[in-house]
Parts: structure tokens; sequence; C-alpha cells
């Protein structure tokens, strides 16, 4: 009996001290993982979960939200309206591509380094944001502070693996909640500041001042037990090899150059331009190596073949979010301004982040419910149901919608927003609930970067859509409309070039005021039929850019109802303890040792 167990207990303290841990902190470990052990939930690891859910998490969509929401005034401060959706989609771009590697790299090493350094990145590209005087600074700015959104998965790991697994709709929902009060708040302040020429620049300053926030609470109170780590230490080779640098690569190839053809598809290129045909053409082969190198060529890489061994939820919540992402990104956080702003709604930029209200109100309210529910019940699946269901109602109604609808907007808009408050608290729950703790921020991450991607993609259609019917349609409705309201054809140029496709003016008086000196002969009367024209028209490419979306939705309602209970797995086991101390664990193994005995 004791020569079979001797083999065993020399591979176990050969193995522990591999990984610099003792015998006995492996039989803690086996306990804690079992869920045997009663794991202390303090002060301390309830403010890494803030830290970590809320105030990041506000920080990042902060980020992400300011600056597009008010791009109509930023184009009108510096220009170059063909490049602004670089604005949008550069930070986009750099999380969805380095997102799963950074996860993968957390998993292997080490969280604090990550979480803290990143933010100081991010801090240097605000700054430059601030200081720009052109679009292409401004972009490059993104650049930067796009790193830290890159980190998304990780920050979504750390309440996640430190709390009960029956908490992970709760670690997610805090995370959410975060979020939607830093797009809250980046909507009023953007408005706000825009209000004086060059007041946009001030958003910039207080991202940095919250990147700075960010990283030094991560350095002061997040401090993970080293002995916590799954994975020995390895050698560098090791660990090149374990962050899959074969599947990264073709991974990073793949993403940067789809998502750049479909950025440079936003209005700079056309879409049979080369430089959006070769660059999506080499992403798409890369993405499809990626995949099968993934498939044939190892298991334990970006795409885990583990997160596939509990069912269908891994893919078809994946999936579920790259459609919820398309939906945001796009339609909600970017067309829905827009649509305030050029069909005259509202031009003052703090009404407009006023009006926001109606959406996140809504949002943050109806979140509360969501998180409750799914804990107390432990069902992901219906709440997601409904969520897309009322997404489909506000597709349906925006897709009908006219140009006089400033106040009927505002009900769809509380619609959306109560839509909006349970995909992304609980399909980054069934995602986590579908890898096992050692893939857990690849996992994460990787759900994040689908979703950058499909926000990257839902930009560049609806964008395409929206402003390609608009060039097509724009000049000869305003043409068509002035000279039957009496003014000359010979002038027409002149009416064009003051509105600059919507771009001009954003009042009937300013517009009023610049045509005095430019056009004498234009009345109120031909002013007010050529505003409305132009209004009707894009009131045209946001319905066809909405209708767009009903399709995706209608499919992600499917797999919704698809989804399997994940009730077995929302237990009281914590996969890493914050507050679980040598001393704790040496007292459980003592105890369990003498009641063996």
């Amino acid at each position: 009996m004791n020569s079979t167990q001797e083999p065993n207990t020399t591979e176990q303290q050969k193995s522990a001290a591999k990984s610099g841990t003792t015998a006995a902190d492996e039989r803690l470990f086996e306990l804690a993982d079992a869920g045997e052990m009663d794991v202390l939930l303090g002060w301390r690891t309830w403010l890494v979960v803030f830290i970590s859910a809320f105030l990041t998490l506000f920080m990042q969509i902060f980020t992400t939200v300011a600056a597009p929401s008010v791009i109509a005034f930023i184009v009108q401060d510096i220009g170059d309206q063909a490049m602004s959706a670089w604005v949008l989609q550069t930070p986009l771009l750099i999380q969805a591509v380095l997102n799963p590697i950074i996860g993968r790299l957390s998993d292997v090493l080490d969280r604090k380094m990550l979480v803290t350094l990143t933010p100081i990145v991010a801090f240097a590209g605000s700054v430059m944001s601030a200081r720009a005087h052109d679009m292409n600074l401004l972009i490059a700015g993104g650049v930067l502070y796009g790193v830290t959104l890159a980190t998304i998965g990780v920050v979504g790991t750390i309440p996640a693996e430190i709390l009960p697994l029956k908490y992970r709709t709760l670690a997610s929902g805090i995370g959410f909640v975060g979020g939607a009060s830093g797009g809250l708040v980046a909507g009023l302040a953007a408005g706000a500041f825009c209000r004086t020429p060059g007041g946009w620049r001030n958003m910039f300053w207080v991202q940095a001042a919250l990147q700075l926030l960010v990283s030094a609470s991560f350095f002061i109170f997040y401090s993970p037990p080293k002995v916590d780590r799954e994975i020995p230490r390895m050698r560098i080779t090791e660990i090149i090899w374990a962050c899959d640098p074969v599947g990264s690569c073709l991974y990073i190839g793949g993403a940067t150059c789809c998502l750049m053809a479909l950025n440079w598809a936003s209005g700079l290129y056309s879409w049979s331009n080369p430089h959006v045909v070769a660059p999506l053409t080499i992403g798409i082969v890369c993405l499809l190596l990626c995949g099968v190198y993934e498939w044939k060529g190892r298991a334990d890489g970006l795409l885990a073949h583990v997160f596939f061994e509990r069912g269908l939820n891994f893919p078809l919540a994946l999936f579920i979010t790259m459609v919820e992402g398309w939906i945001y990104y796009s339609a909600v956080n970017t067309i829905m301004n827009q649509m305030t702003f050029y069909l005259g709604w509202e031009t003052d930029s703090l009404i407009i982040g006023v009006r926001q209200l109606v959406y996140s109100g809504p949002t943050i309210i109806a979140s509360i419910v969501i998180i409750w529910y799914s804990t107390r019940y432990k069902d992901l699946k219906w709440p997601l149901v409904i969520c897309f269901t009322l997404f489909l109602a506000t597709a349906g109604a925006f897709a009908a919608m006219k140009r006089d609808w400033n106040y009927v907007s505002l009900g769809i808009s509380a619609i959306a927003g109560v839509g909006q408050a349970g995909p992304l608290i609980l399909l980054i729950a069934v995602v986590q609930y579908a890898a096992p703790h050692a893939f857990l921020s690849t996992a994460t991450g990787l759900a994040f970067s689908i979703r950058a991607i499909g926000g990257a993609f839902g930009s560049a259609v609806l964008y395409t859509i929206v402003f390609g019917h608009v060039k097509s349609h724009y000049g000869t409705a305003v043409a068509k409309a002035s000279i039957a309201a009496g003014l000359s054809p010979e002038e027409v140029p002149i009416l064009l070039c003051v509105m600059a496709g919507g771009n001009g003016p954003p009042t009937e008086a300013l517009l009023a005021r610049v045509l005095s000196q430019a056009l004498p002969s234009a009345t109120l009367p031909i002013i007010r039929a050529s505003r409305t024209a132009g209004q009707v028209v894009y009131a045209r490419g946001f319905q066809l850019a909405w209708a767009s979306t009903v399709p995706m939705i209608v499919v992600s309602l499917v797999c919704c109802a698809l989804l399997q209970g994940v009730e077995r797995l929302m237990t009281d086991k914590v996969e890493s303890p914050l507050e679980k101390t040598q001393r704790d664990l040496e007292v459980k193994i003592t105890t369990s040792a003498e009641a063996e005995h």
C-alpha cells in the first residue's frame, strides 16, 4: 500500500517544488477548488472588485464613448470628416486585436503587471489627443489609449475569480453598471465641454486623470497571492509557446487587416478600392488559417478545445456577443447621436448628452434587476431572450422612423436602454462558465475581442449605408427643394457648399446668418426647404441602417433560446481567493488530517 503511494507523493512534491509551493499548499488548493473551505470575502476583496469591475470599466467606457458621442463637433473644429470614423475605430481595433493575446498572457504570467502598466500607456495617448490639432494626431492618441481597452478581458476576470462562482453575473453586472455610468458621464461631460470652441479637449484630460487613478488603485490594493498561479515557473521559450505565438500572429494579422479595410470603407475609400479589397482579403485568409490552426494544430491555444467541451454555449455566446457589439458600437453609440444632430432635433452638445439619460437611465435600472434575477434564480437564458426581443423592437421602430420623430425617438431610446442592460452582463458570464480557470482570462478577452470586431464591422457597414445614401441623394434633394422654393439654379452650388452635406451651420439661424453674406438671395423659406430636404435624406439613410440590423438580431434571438442552463455551475466555489492566507490553509489541512486519523 505504501509502495504504491510513494511515487505519487514524490511526484506531487516535485511538482510543488517546480511551482514554488509546498505539498501542503497543493492539498490546500485542492480543498479550495472542491469548495470544501470557507473563503473570506472581506473589505479587500470587495475593494478590488470595485476597482476592477466598476472603476476600470467606468474609465474604459468613458474612453470609448466620449469622443464618438461628439465627433460631429470635433469635425467642425479640426475638419477631415472622411478620417473621423477612425477616432472610434482605432481604439476598437487595438482592443479587438490584442484582447485575447493579453488575456492569455495574464493567464500564463501575472495580471497585476498588465492592469497597472497599460493605463500609463493610455495616459500618454489621452494627453496626445488633448493636444491634437489635426485628425491624424487624434487617431494616433487613440492607438495608445486603445492599449488599456485591450485589458478588459483581464479586469473582467479578476472579480470573477475572487468571488464565488454563483456571483459571476454579479461581478459582470458591477462591471456593466460601471461601464454604463462611464458612458453616461462621458456623454454629459463631452456635451458640456463642447459648448465652447475647442472644449472637447477637456474630456481627454479627464480621461487621462481616470487612467492614472486606475493604475494607482491596482498598484496599491491588488495583490494576488503568488501561490495561486496555476502555471508553474517557466523558461522564456515556454512562456512564449504557452501564449500561442502562431495562433496569435495569425489572429493579429487577420483582425488588423480586416478592421483597417472596414475603417477605410467607412468614408475614405469605396468598397472596390484596392485599399479595401486587398487588406480585407488578406485578413479573411489569415483568420481562416488561424481557425484551422486552432482546430487541428493546437488544443490549448487562443481557441482552446476545452471551451467547446461543455456544449454549444461558448460558440453561441461568442456569436451573440458579436451581434451585441455590432448593435451597440454602431447603431446605439454612434447612429443614435448622429440622428439627433443631423435631423435637427437638438444642436446643443450638452442637450444631446442630456437626451442620452433617456437611454442610460433605464439601462442602469434594468441591469440591477437583471443582476438580482439571474443570481437569485440562476437563469441567464430567458433574460437574454427578452433583451434581444427589445432590441428587435427598437430596430423595427427606427427602421420606420420619420424626420420629425424628435420626442418619439426618446421613447424608443428608453426601450433600447432596457434591451441593452442584459446581454453584456449575461453573455460574459456564459463564456466564463464554459472556461476552466487556467483559460479564464483568455476566454473573457476573446469575448470582448469578438464584441469589438462586431462593433468595427457594424460601424463600417452602417456608416457606409447612411453616408453612402446621403452622398448620392443629398445634393439632388437639396437642389430640387431650393429651386422649388425660388432659388436660382445658378446659385445652388453656393448653397450646397455652405450646407456642406449637413455638416455646415447646425441651426437655421446660423445658416441664415452665413447665407446672408454668401448668398443674399436665399430667403428664409428657401433655407427651411433646403434644410428639410437634407434632413429627409438623412432620415432615409438612418432607416436603412437600422433595418440592416434586423436579420442579425433575429438570428441572435434563436441562439439565445438554444443556450443551455448553467445553474449547476453557480456554486460557492472560489477559484482564486484574494484573502485566503497561508495560515488559513495550514489550519484547514491540520484539521482535515486530524479528522482523518
